[in-house]
């Protein structure tokens, strides 16, 4: 079939799933790949980051702009990607986002010095940022609403379990092979990817309006929300005045980007999507949601190595789990919200994830059984699974013009929420820390992760009370 013949019988059906000889599975699961180890990338080298201190000589402080600068690259990128994706076609747009990813790879697994390996994952992270924008404007431009939820629920299980899967994957490769064993290992699914792009998207899934670029507002985008995510992601090694300085100078920034948006007859990233509530909620949820998610996916392993005393190993058992109940339900999730509606799926499992919190932070205890906290997290993964879910009914809400952008702001929200949730779980633990009047460390160390859990629950409801917010069923 031709392209031109392809997008003819595609556009005479309003989306075009409705056509039943377009090959949409085919074309979402190539997005997916992209997508997948984009979001796999944000924790793939946290195990890694040892043998490659060893490597080149490096330390801590250093070898943490691999993961800091990967995070504060996609998030600061990710605004302008709604009026990137309106300048080219859509397959030219996909295979040059998944070449330049493959070339990131690339850089990175030959590497000769610590500074070019940083290079490549500065490229890597680049087009990661391009990912899922260009797979959240396909979903909604091939499925109509009624059928978006399951195709999204499988989105939601990139947004959870992938980062989940990155330690876990990457320390069976580092004690089996390399570290650069990471980057090669993507290759050949990012190539399979590219050959299915270039045989079956055929169609445009965007209009190419080629909007005005505003370069101030690229620039505030890139210093502002580059900025928050460096702030939150470091807050616990930065100096208090260091750190106050820069959030508060990248919240100012920010705002500045929000304001000249609605002063622009063409916004680099509509805002206006805020002004329709059911997304604006939605939005709250997802960002709560990841900011509690990814908070407690990093004090788990804190909690099991230095009160449990358990070994690394024996933690990666403690979170997989999660991720493959994850993996499992989310498409389930999205199915259910295709029937029932959104209120349905996100408010009961806003409540499951209150519930979890609240089990949590009675139940942590120096001789906590593993049984219990592994059913514990994997309900609270759960639960965070169907809440994410609910983009979809967020973006349901949004007329088609401003798809592109509710999906840039979707996407911005992930690694500046769960920077964010991070930083306040560590910090929030090392006060609690210090303030404990405890003989032992690790009764000490278990009364910092009180307190932080304690804040968790007062987010926790706060998501709760939005979610009471949303309609059954978009009109």
């Amino acid at each position: 079939m031709h392209a031109s013949d392809s997008q003819e019988d595609a556009t005479a059906h309003e989306y075009y799933a409705d056509n039943p000889d377009f090959p949409a599975k085919t074309i979402v699961a190539t997005l997916f790949i992209g997508a997948f180890f984009g979001y796999l990338n944000d924790t793939l080298l946290n195990v890694a980051l040892t043998p490659i201190m060893k490597d080149f000589g490096v330390d801590k402080t250093t070898v943490q702009w691999l993961t800091t600068g990967f995070l504060l690259v996609m998030g600061a990128f990710t605004p302008i990607t709604a009026g990137v994706i309106q300048w080219f076609e859509t397959r030219k747009m996909v295979l040059f986002t998944q070449a330049t990813f493959l070339a990131g790879s690339l850089i990175c697994a030959f590497a000769p010095t610590f500074g070019v390996l940083v290079v490549g994952r500065m490229v890597q992270a680049v087009s990661a940022a391009f990912f899922v924008p260009l797979l959240f404007n396909g979903v909604l431009s091939i499925f109509p609403p009624n059928k978006r939820g399951t195709a999204m629920g499988v989105i939601t299980m990139m947004f959870t379990a992938a980062p989940a899967m990155g330690p876990t994957l990457s320390g069976i490769i580092i004690d089996h092979t390399h570290w650069r064993v990471l980057f090669g290992f993507t290759a050949p699914f990012m190539l399979a990817a590219m050959v299915l792009v270039g045989k079956y998207l055929t169609v445009n899934l965007s209009n190419i309006s080629r909007p005005k670029i505003d370069m101030l507002s690229a620039v505030l985008s890139i210093a502002g929300f580059g900025g928050l995510v460096y702030a939150s992601s470091n807050f616990a090694h930065m100096p208090l005045v260091e750190f106050i300085l820069l959030f508060a100078a990248s919240i100012v920034l920010v705002g500045w980007f929000a304001h000249r948006q609605f002063r622009l007859a063409t916004p680099l990233l509509n805002l206006r999507a805020f002004e329709y509530k059911q997304f604006r909620y939605c939005v709250v949820i997802l960002a709560g949601a990841i900011f509690l998610f990814l908070g407690l996916e990093l004090m788990v392993p804190m909690y099991t190595q230095q009160v449990l005393m358990l070994t690394g190993t024996a933690t990666g058992l403690i979170l997989m789990p999660a991720s493959i109940a994850q993996a499992v339900a989310a498409p389930l999730f999205g199915k259910l919200l295709d029937k029932k509606g959104g209120y349905f799926v996100v408010l009961p499992a806003t409540v499951m994830l209150v519930v979890s919190l609240a089990v949590l932070w009675l139940f942590l205890r120096i001789d906590t059984q593993v049984v219990m906290l592994t059913a514990m997290f994997t309900l609270l993964a759960l639960s965070v699974s169907a809440c994410v879910t609910g983009e979809t009914h967020g973006l349901n809400a949004l007329p088609k013009t401003l798809n592109p952008h509710g999906a840039a702001i979707l996407t911005t929200i992930n690694p500046i929420a769960g920077a964010i949730g991070a930083a306040f779980f560590v910090g929030a633990t090392n006060i609690g820390e210090k303030l404990s009047s405890a003989d032992m460390p690790q009764q000490a160390m278990l009364d910092g992760i009180h307190l932080a859990m304690g804040c968790a629950l007062v987010v926790g409801v706060v998501v709760v009370m939005f979610a009471l917010r949303l309609k059954a069923h978009q009109k």
